[in-house]
């Protein structure tokens, strides 16, 4: 059956088939496929007529799928960091919960680590009992080889087991932590360092580039018709991080909607916080396209993992191209 595609807030001449991408709406909630000629109940384009009553289920859907209901702690959870640099050691947890209502005994936790890593446990890693409901915990020094590859992620499982009334049950879950680049030595725009990983709702992250669909489809990043050379250009849900190895100083960018997502439309709105080591630093107060870009200007003396973030302010993602314009890192004197 042959279709086209309506944008519900408008009519059915907005949108077709063989447009470019970019050219789409942003949000998947606004694609409505539909055939004038033969669905049934469309014989005339009734959205357009009433928008507010097409919106109205949205927000409802939204928020249903967001999981709020409590649960008890149930199998194995792994928690690593991020990174590990070479040759120095870390510490790992792992928890092992009963979320039966019956209780487990003989419960003990495992660690797997790749081979020519070194694993010391610093905790028990046995329990006699384990009642409904209840988990124990247990840890490990964890060091990397000197000579482990940069910029490459490894695998840590924790195995949990126990004895239940019915057999023996057995429980894994994977971690994964990253050798890193190299900590920069000198000032540097981050769009010319390597990141220890990149998340990004709409295409690659962008290296001195608004976000773009496809890589390399950004246009210069702009605030309010103002170039700018050098920036990261993402789109909300976006998670950037660099690793800055205790050797940063200060980190400064200009934060905001891109005139990208501007020029079509004001209903963009974003929040940007920035990481130390998973603390935060700055937050942003919600960012649209008629509040231009913000300043960002904070101390990460001794910060080994800086992490950009981007979310989504309004549950909607439509016209959330934000950029980090001029993103850079100093350091300190001597590194």
């Amino acid at each position: 059956m042959s279709r086209s595609h309506r944008f519900l807030a408008g009519s059915a001449a907005t949108l077709g088939l063989g447009v470019r991408d970019d050219a789409l709406p942003e949000d998947p909630w606004q694609v409505e496929p539909y055939d004038l000629a033969v669905d049934v109940g469309e014989s005339s384009d009734r959205a357009s007529r009433h928008p507010a009553r097409v919106a109205a289920p949205v927000p409802p859907r939204r928020s249903s799928w967001q999981d709020t209901s409590p649960r008890a702690e149930f199998g194995t959870t792994l928690t690593v960091p991020s990174v590990a640099a070479p040759g120095q050691a870390f510490t790992v947890t792992a928890a092992l919960g009963n979320g039966s209502s019956r209780p487990w005994s003989s419960a003990a936790l495992a660690l797997r680590a790749p081979a020519g890593w070194t694993v010391q446990a610093i905790t028990a890693t046995t329990a006699g009992q384990l009642v409904p409901g209840a988990a124990f915990t247990a840890g490990w020094q964890v060091t990397p080889p000197a000579g482990a590859p940069a910029s490459t992620p490894w695998t840590l499982t924790a195995v949990g087991t126990a004895l239940a009334p019915g057999g023996s049950v057995r429980y894994e879950d994977a971690g994964f932590v990253t050798t890193p680049p190299r900590a920069p030595t000198r000032d540097s725009y981050l769009s010319d360092l390597t990141w220890i990983h990149a998340v990004n709702g709409r295409g690659p992250v962008e290296r001195d580039a608004s976000d773009g669909v496809n890589a390399g489809g950004g246009t210069p990043i702009a605030f309010g018709g103002t170039t700018y050379a050098k920036g990261l250009g993402v789109h909300a849900f976006s998670d950037v991080a660099f690793h800055l190895g205790g050797a940063g100083n200060r980190f400064t960018a200009l934060v905001g909607i891109d005139d990208r997502s501007a020029r079509r439309s004001s209903a963009g709105a974003t929040r940007a916080t920035v990481y130390g080591d998973d603390r935060v630093l700055f937050t942003s107060p919600v960012l649209t396209a008629a509040g231009g870009p913000l300043p960002v200007d904070v101390d990460v003396r001794g910060v080994r993992v800086l992490r950009l973030e981007v979310a989504d302010a309004d549950a909607e993602s439509s016209f959330d191209r934000t950029s980090w314009a001029l993103a850079r890192v100093t350091v300190l004197p001597g590194t």
